[in-house]
């Protein structure tokens, strides 16, 4: 099974996925980024901070990035659109 990488990127800085996942395929990475992205949109919120510029990028054991998953794409269509995001 494909081992990915799920990296969180705010423009400045990486917090590196040093371990990875071994997931069935891209499709199930990105399932994973999105949880998380909801998980931690939670404790932002709970903490008062926000997190609209953070970024899950997902790379291969090579370190070549396959997809980008933003923080805001777990966010409902009707609040992106109140904040203009």
């Amino acid at each position: 099974m494909p081992r990915f990488f799920l990296h969180i990127d705010d423009g400045t800085q990486r917090i590196e996925d040093e371990e990875g996942s071994e997931l069935l395929d891209l499709t199930a990475a990105r399932g994973e980024a999105l949880d998380a992205a909801r998980q931690l949109w939670a404790s932002a919120i709970l903490a008062g901070h926000d997190i609209e510029a953070h970024r899950f990028v997902i790379t291969d054991h090579n370190g070549r990035v396959l997809e980008t998953v933003n923080m805001d794409d777990v966010l409902p269509k009707r609040l992106t659109g109140q904040l203009g995001l």
